[in-house]
Order: C-alpha cells, then sequence, then structure tokens
C-alpha cells in the first residue's frame, strides 16, 4: 500500500509538518501529489482537510498509518516546482504551511459543506415529519444542503437527526461563482461593423461608451477584462447594444475551446530599434550567466517593447511568461499592448475577477493554453505549465508587498522561483530599492540601462523653514513659495502642493534649530507617544521624555511636527482669496478621479493639494511651480526605510509635476540632509551610497538580516507578558549562535485598528540561516502556542 506525506489545513505551529497516510487500494489511481484530500485526524478522529506533498512507498512510523477518507480535487492544482516554492516559503517567513498554501489556491479555494442524507428503512414519523422528508429528500442520491432548508423547516430537521432518520456528513466543494450561470460559457463582448463606423461619427455617444468601444475596436473582450475598465461597464454598453453597436455573446469554456482550428489571431511581432535591440542583445547575453537582469529604466516605451520581445521569444520555445504589477487596474492601456502582440494567449488575474472566473483562469494556465499572465502579485501562483520568464514592474512599489501571512516581497519570491523553475527574471524600476541595488553591487544581479537620462529639474530649490521662523514667518508656507504662487495665479499655472499625509506627526523638533530627537543606537527618529508622552524607539527600546530645552541649541521651542491637508487649505484660502483648490487623499473612486483630471485639464484648478494619489492617478500640464510642502515628517517617520522611501516618492512626484519651465521647491527644517540633495541632484548613485553607509553603520538590511516579531492583542498587560515571554526564550536560543546576533527588548508601538496593542520584538543576524534554525525550536518548545497573545512575522521588510 502506498503511503502519501499529508500537511493539515490547522493552526498549530507545533503540529505542521508532514503527517504519513495510508492511500487504500480504491484511491491508489486518483490520489495524486498537489491534490486536496480528507484525512482523519487526532484522537477523535475529526475530519480535516489535507494537502499531498508527497507518495512513497513505506513509511519509518512505527505506530498505525490511518487511511485518507477522499479526495476533494479530481486533479493536482499544483506542480511540483509549485510545492517546493510554497514549502521554501514556510521555512523562510515561519508561516503555517497552509498560510503559504492560500497564496497558490487563491483560485480554487474549498469550502466545507454539511450535507444531510436520509437513511433508508420505514421510521414511525407524523405528519410534518413526513412532508419534510417528502419534500426536500426527492433525490436519495443528492446530498440536502442547509440553505435549501426553510428557517420553519428547520426544527423539523433537527427532530429526524434526533431520531437518526437523517444523518449530516461534511463535504468538501471548490468554490465557483453562485451566480447559476452556464459553467460551460463565459459572456464576451464584439464590436459590430456597425459600432466601429459609429465611434467617429456618432456624437451622441457617451465618453465612458466611447472608452469601451474603443477597448473593443481591436479585439473582443470578456466581462471579466471590461471590469478592468469600469465596475459597470454592462450599464454602459446597454444602449449601443440596442443600436447594434456591440453584440453580447457566450464564448465556449475553457475546457470546450482547447484545440479548436482557426480560433486563435494572428499577432504582431515586435519590433525594437537599434538602440533596443542593443539592450535586448546584451539582455541575452546575461542570462547566458545568470538568470536575473534589472532594468534601469529612464525610456517606459522601450522598456515595454522590451518586455514584449523577451515574451515573443519565449513563447517561440513554447514557453510561457508572468508580469507582475503593483496595481494592474491603474493602466488598462497595459492589458491592450499585450493583447495587440499576443492576442488569446493573454490572461490578466486581478482582484475584480469572480470565483469562477478566477477558477476558469487558473485552468486555462495549467492547460497550457494562457501563455500570457499578467496581474498583481497573485498571479506568479498560477499553475504554469514550462514558465520561462518572470518580469516584475516598478519594484520599488510598496503593493508588492504581501499584506497577510507570510509576508514577502514578490521580488524574493520570483529569484526563488527562477532558481526552482529555471527561469529567467527581470524586475524593472527607475528608481530601484536599495535592496535590489546591493544585489547589483555584489554580482548577484545583472543590470542593463534602458534609455537616456534626462536631467529636467535642476530648478529645485530647497528652502529653509528655520530661516523663515527667524525671519518672523510662523506659517506653513514660505515666502518664496507664496510668491511663485501667486505669479502662477496670474499666469492661469496650476500650482501642485505635495504632502504624503499619513496618520499622526509622531516625532518633534526644535523650532529654532531644527534639531530632531534620534535613537543613539539605531539612529533613526524617536517616536512621539501621546499615552506617556514620551519618545521611542522602535526597534532598541530606548526611550527618554520630551526634552523642555533643545539639546544643540538650549531653545525652550520643542513642537510636534506637522499639520493635514484640510489645515493647508484653510490656510491657503485665508492667505490667497479667490484661489480655487483641488484636494486630492485616500482611496478614490475611478469617477472621482477621472473627475478631478477633467477640471485640473480644463483649467478649473489653481492648486492641486494632494498625497502620493497625485503620483499615480493624475495628469499634470501648465504646472507653474511643484513643492514638497514638509518632507521632514517623512524622513522622520521612525523606521529605517525612512529615506529610501522619500527618496522614491518624493523624486516621482517631481518627475511628474515638473517640465523645464516648472519652478521646484522643497520645505525643510533640515536643508543639510543627504536624502534631500540626492533628490535635487536627481542622483540615484548618490542617494545609495550615502544610504548604505547609513545601514552599514547601525547594522540594517540588506546588510543584515531583520526579523520583526508582532505580538497583538486587546488586553494592555497580557500582551505586554507575551511580548516579555517571548522575547526571553528568543534570547535564550540565541545564545547557541554566538556573537553577531542581537534581540532587542519588546517596544509598546501602539494600537491598530481594531483596538490592538502591539508590541514589537527585532532581531539582527548577520547569517540568514540564523532565524531558520532558531524559530523551529521556539516552536517546538510551545511558547507561541502559549502565548493568549497573536503573533505575526516579517523579515526584512
Amino acid at each position: 500500500m502506498k503511503i502519501a506525506e499529508v500537511f493539515l489545513n490547522q493552526t498549530n505551529k507545533r503540529i505542521d509538518h508532514a503527517y504519513d497516510y495510508q492511500i487504500p487500494q480504491q484511491l491508489e489511481a486518483v490520489i495524486e501529489v498537489g491534490m486536496r484530500v480528507v484525512v482523519s485526524f487526532g484522537i477523535g478522529n475529526r475530519r480535516v482537510e489535507g494537502f499531498v506533498i508527497r507518495i512513497k512507498e513505506s513509511t519509518d512510523y512505527s505506530g498505525k498509518t490511518k487511511e485518507i477518507c477522499e479526495n476533494i480535487d479530481t486533479q493536482s492544482i499544483l506542480n511540483k516546482e509549485q510545492i517546493e516554492l510554497c514549502l521554501w516559503m514556510k521555512t523562510v517567513y515561519c508561516s503555517l504551511f497552509y498560510e503559504a498554501l492560500s497564496y497558490f489556491t487563491m483560485s480554487v479555494q474549498v469550502k466545507q459543506e454539511i450535507g444531510y442524507f436520509k437513511k433508508q428503512g420505514s421510521f414511525d414519523l407524523n405528519l410534518k415529519e413526513n412532508w419534510f422528508i417528502e419534500h426536500y429528500f426527492t433525490d436519495d442520491k443528492n446530498a440536502l444542503l442547509i440553505k435549501k432548508v426553510k428557517p420553519e423547516d428547520r426544527l423539523v430537521l433537527t427532530a429526524l437527526i434526533e431520531k437518526k432518520v437523517v444523518y449530516a456528513k461534511k463535504n468538501w466543494k471548490i468554490i465557483s461563482d453562485s451566480s447559476g450561470e452556464d459553467s460551460s460559457a463565459e459572456t464576451s463582448y464584439r464590436l459590430t461593423a456597425l459600432g466601429k463606423e459609429a465611434i467617429d461619427r456618432d456624437k451622441k455617444i457617451g465618453k465612458k461608451q466611447r472608452e469601451l468601444m474603443e477597448c473593443l475596436r481591436r479585439n473582443d473582450m470578456t466581462a471579466g477584462d471590461l471590469k478592468m475598465v469600469s465596475t459597470q461597464f454592462e450599464k454602459s454598453l446597454s444602449s449601443l447594444i440596442l443600436k447594434k453597436y456591440i453584440i453580447k455573446y457566450k464564448t465556449l469554456a475553457q475546457a470546450q475551446r482547447l484545440n479548436l482550428p482557426g480560433t486563435e489571431k494572428k499577432d504582431q511581432s515586435v519590433i525594437l530599434t537599434s538602440r533596443e535591440q542593443h539592450n535586448y542583445n546584451q539582455y541575452r547575453e546575461l542570462t547566458k550567466v545568470k538568470p536575473g537582469v534589472f532594468f534601469h529604466v529612464f525610456d517606459g516605451a522601450s522598456k515595454y517593447r522590451l518586455f514584449f520581445k523577451a515574451i515573443e521569444d519565449q513563447l517561440k520555445s513554447n514557453k510561457s511568461a508572468v508580469v507582475i504589477f503593483p496595481e494592474v487596474n491603474m493602466t488598462f492601456q497595459r492589458m491592450e499592448m499585450f493583447y495587440k502582440y499576443f492576442g488569446e494567449q493573454v490572461g490578466v488575474f486581478h482582484g475584480r475577477l469572480t470565483p469562477k472566473q478566477r477558477s476558469e483562469l487558473h485552468q486555462r494556465v495549467q492547460e497550457g493554453e494562457l501563455k500570457v499572465v499578467i496581474g498583481v502579485r497573485s498571479a506568479l501562483f498560477l499553475p504554469f505549465k514550462k514558465l520561462g520568464l518572470i518580469i516584475i514592474d516598478d519594484e520599488h512599489d510598496p503593493s508588492h508587498i504581501s499584506i497577510s501571512t507570510p509576508r514577502f516581497h514578490i521580488a524574493d519570491i520570483a529569484k526563488k522561483a527562477s532558481e526552482i523553475m529555471a527561469t529567467d527574471y527581470i524586475i524593472a524600476d527607475d528608481t530601484p530599492r536599495v535592496a535590489t541595488w546591493y544585489q547589483i553591487e555584489r554580482k548577484e544581479l545583472a543590470m542593463i540601462q534602458i534609455g537616456e537620462v534626462h536631467r529636467l529639474r535642476h530648478t529645485i530649490e530647497i528652502i529653509d523653514m528655520q530661516n523663515e521662523m527667524h525671519q518672523g514667518n510662523m506659517g506653513i508656507l514660505s515666502r518664496i513659495l507664496l510668491k511663485y504662487m501667486r505669479s502662477g495665479f496670474e499666469q492661469k499655472r496650476m500650482s501642485v502642493l505635495f504632502i504624503n499625509n499619513k496618520g499622526y506627526a509622531n516625532s518633534v523638533l526644535c523650532r529654532n534649530c531644527g534639531h530632531i530627537a534620534k535613537c543613539p543606537h539605531c539612529g533613526i527618529s524617536l517616536k512621539y507617544f501621546n499615552h506617556d508622552h514620551s519618545l521611542h524607539c522602535h526597534y532598541c527600546g530606548y526611550k527618554m521624555a520630551i526634552p523642555q530645552r533643545c539639546p544643540d541649541c538650549g531653545s525652550d521651542k520643542i513642537r510636534h511636527m506637522g499639520f493635514g491637508i484640510d489645515q493647508l487649505e484653510e490656510y491657503l484660502r485665508k492667505v490667497i482669496p479667490g484661489i480655487r483648490i483641488g484636494t486630492v487623499q485616500g482611496n478614490m473612486k475611478r469617477a472621482e478621479i477621472k473627475k478631478m483630471n477633467k477640471a485640473i485639464a480644463s483649467g478649473e484648478i489653481d492648486v492641486l493639494i494632494g498625497t502620493q494619489v497625485i503620483i499615480k492617478h493624475f495628469n499634470l500640464t501648465n504646472v507653474g511651480v511643484a513643492a514638497a510642502v514638509l518632507i521632514d515628517r517623512d524622513l522622520n517617520q521612525g523606521n529605517y526605510q525612512a529615506s529610501e522611501t522619500v527618496y522614491q516618492t518624493y523624486s516621482r512626484f517631481f518627475e511628474k509635476a515638473m517640465d523645464g519651465t516648472t519652478k521646484g521647491l522643497i520645505q525643510t527644517h533640515e536643508p543639510e540632509n543627504e536624502t534631500i540633495y540626492s533628490i535635487k541632484n536627481e542622483s540615484f548613485q548618490e542617494f545609495y551610497r550615502g544610504e548604505i553607509r547609513y545601514r552599514e553603520m547601525m547594522k540594517y538590511p540588506p546588510i543584515v538580516n531583520m526579523v520583526s516579531f508582532s505580538i497583538f492583542q486587546k488586553n494592555e498587560r497580557e500582551v505586554e507578558n507575551d511580548a516579555f515571554r517571548l522575547y526571553v526564550a528568543i534570547k535564550e536560543e540565541l545564545k547557541k549562535y554566538g556573537i553577531g546576533h542581537a534581540v532587542y527588548k519588546p517596544v509598546r508601538i501602539g494600537v491598530t485598528r481594531g483596538g490592538n496593542i502591539t508590541y514589537q520584538i527585532v532581531l539582527k543576524s548577520s547569517e540568514p540561516g540564523v532565524f531558520q534554525n532558531l524559530m523551529p525550536e521556539i516552536i517546538r518548545l510551545g511558547i507561541i502556542e502559549e502565548l493568549k497573545s497573536k503573533v505575526s512575522i516579517q523579515k526584512n521588510l
């Protein structure tokens, strides 16, 4: 009898390992590696979902092995490379196996249902019970689900279960769209010949309708694809369907569509310029040595053509490719470009797909029908057939970091996936992460420059706000900025003010000399905590009272730093009467973004104030002045990556807002700050050199590995006790590994949404294997499982 190694779907790290189960003879031809099954577990033999990672001929377990009860999947949903990657994620990020597995199975999720079955035989039943049996159990073979039973009839069902006339059985089912539509068909839309003529001649077509028609001009699109353009697309297209400009039809499902002749459209070939061809030749040569290549991008159009050429070559070798964007719905035009070159081989994986559409896309990828998938980070976990290339665009964007356990940056997963699956990978960005450039310097990642560097921002000025205060200006904006704004107002040119407003301004500064209190051990700004009116370091726990006088100049002008958009708007209306102000922040709806872009284009806005949504969603033209109003708050956020985030964010802001005639200003209390000068000088190399020196000196990633443990719950005393208990356990285990490693005492970092009080423990190690060897021992001892608080772990983030 064959043996399957099975991971269980449970939440206890101590038992999160593979268990041996016998495969019963009737299931030997069915059970495969990469398949979900049902097993009995524990003394009570409770039925649990499990995942088969290996099948072998014998077991080393000396006790009695239980049998697999049944299979959930009818075929493997993961291939062997994906299983290896999943096990690696579990180990490296210290997650549960099923937490890592969830990224791979999000398209084919399973839910547990309780089915009710009628026993055979004659029973002594009353009228209501007889009626229930006749009414609900019309087919003895099919299970009765509780949702099918009316609420008023459920008491009768309970009585039948007590009499043992009816019995319950748990079943596992793959979640699909519950809309009730034919699973063998999918809704698609096509622009008719009449519709193609109408785009140019029918002036009554609305703006949204015209946009959708333009999308359909080149090829038919499914309902899932059109959701990328507008969530209300059916409403917009309804009148166009009546006019016969567009037709709506059903396409065959994946299983019926395969191998039908003549269904694919002829795609265009990728044509490169001579410079791009030179870049591509470089890329091909570099991939012969190392699989990973970084594209340092200064020409976006060339970058995409090189992407397409690299994908085209993979398809010629009968391999597939996946392209990861931070927010795929941000630029629908990207999808159109992929369709242009690769036609019906393209699939788009995004959050607006229904469960059924996700499941269908998963199957089409697994069968090899879709060879090019574009999407967000979750697209990398699809079961590709012969994956040849992984592309990650705008690698710096924080959306590439997962928000659930295990916490990772998708570039790190791509690197390991490349190693396991023997694929090439491309990382592209104009302002790379420090960790990525560190890999380039260490020859772990090759690099090609795409396009020429164009420096247009030589007009950026740094404004010392200390001088402004000393000269009597206690306002939010400097006099020179107000002068430029008034001048722009008169010339009908827009001013753009950038405030990266993230929560409460929790650092303090001296308004006389600009001094900001920093941790003497970690070199980061100390954060102000309201509950005890003190300054804390998030990493080592250093704490000090807010000084009454500045330690540098002796002034008593110690103040909290910062203000908000609303405060700035109110101030502007007072100093420049009659000015028209637009504000943008937070998660804006598509309609709001379109409305604001329209107002900007038509000159209805004199001043635009906003956070970094400005960079992602708005088209800025005719800008007279672009200003970073208070960069200091972002520079002093109290984490080691603050300068990196500031350089990336503010460089993009000025690149977005400025042309050769725009005045750029940075207001700051730290005019000598190296990061600010790197932004002014448009020099990533200058920024990187200073930043890597700082990280080498203070022992931060990528120089060392840093793991943050967050311990959280609502009870203040319990979470504090749990944090110190975990800290003591880690410190004791760490002694086994000698010098070069450190763990810092728990630090209270605040209250999260939902009222959870959070403490943080930081572990630093010069060797990556220390954490991976230390955590299994902590888990074996049962430390984490015995805590009353929850624990989350993130590494080098």
